[in-house]
């Protein structure tokens, strides 16, 4: 069953989430603009922008963007982030209720939040936004798990926070955005999605990374107390570390063109 209520919890975490979640290497934006061929007057439609993660390095590259973003608090900082590209267009709404006119895009593309739409609605959508061979790109930025001794300590407390919390290593993760991608191809509009990755790092300071656990789903829903030592835990661990981490992410690109 498709449950869209966790959707919003987000959006209440909005500045940390601009201030914490990572962007994307700039090698996964070359090779997207490399394998769509995208034209230097590309329209792109972006669903879930978040705070502009993905939004801004395509509108440094010129790019127009109509990019859609459920939370309200989001967009808005999303729009203050883009307000100097003129171009892009942020629109508060679900992907689900916006309305398409036309098939006018040469991409679609969704970062870390494509598995959050509704497929029944979304797919046949997404293919009548798109022109004549055009692309579904969804990209994620993946954390495979580590075995640095400041993260072997984290895998202490998490267990205890978390004791049925799937596996962490880089073949499940990744077996866990390519099911529901893999739904791409099934749905009979889109040919069969190239995949590719590319492993990179970012640094937190402590302060950093405990904003960055607030915008994690499953850390946001925690009851109150258990969600307090969890955090008193990790801001030990990493202080105790030296004060910041380098947290290694598995930039992952899905590129399905349409049939």
């Amino acid at each position: 069953m498709f449950d869209r209520s966790v959707r919003v919890v987000f959006d209440q975490a909005a500045s940390a989430y601009d201030i914490a979640r990572p962007g994307y290497p700039p090698e996964l934006i070359d090779k997207l603009i490399e394998l769509t061929q995208l034209p230097a007057n590309a329209r792109i439609l972006e669903i879930g922008c978040g705070t502009g993660q993905i939004t801004l390095p395509l509108a440094e590259r010129g790019y127009e963007i109509v990019a859609i973003e459920l939370g309200e608090n989001l967009a808005r900082i999303a729009a203050s982030n883009l307000s100097t590209f003129p171009q892009i267009q942020v629109v508060h709404s679900s992907f689900e209720e916006w309305i398409a006119d036309e098939p006018s895009f040469n991409l679609v593309l969704s970062a870390q939040a494509f598995h959050w739409i509704d497929p029944e609605i979304g797919y046949p959508k997404i293919r009548r936004s798109l022109k004549s061979g055009g692309h579904l790109a969804v990209v994620y930025n993946l954390f495979p798990g580590c075995v640095w001794p400041v993260y072997r300590d984290l895998d202490r407390v998490y267990q205890r926070a978390f004791p049925s919390r799937e596996g962490n290593d880089a073949a499940s993760l990744r077996a866990s955005v390519e099911r529901p991608v893999r739904s791409i191809s099934d749905c009979g509009l889109f040919h069969e999605p190239v995949i590719w990755d590319h492993a990179w790092l970012e640094t937190y300071t402590t302060d950093r990374y405990m904003k960055l656990l607030d915008t994690f789903s499953d850390h946001r829903t925690m009851n109150e107390a258990s969600q307090k030592r969890l955090y008193e835990d990790v801001r030990t661990i990493i202080d105790k570390h030296g004060g910041s981490i380098d947290r290694p992410l598995l930039a992952m690109l899905f590129l399905a063109q349409v049939t």
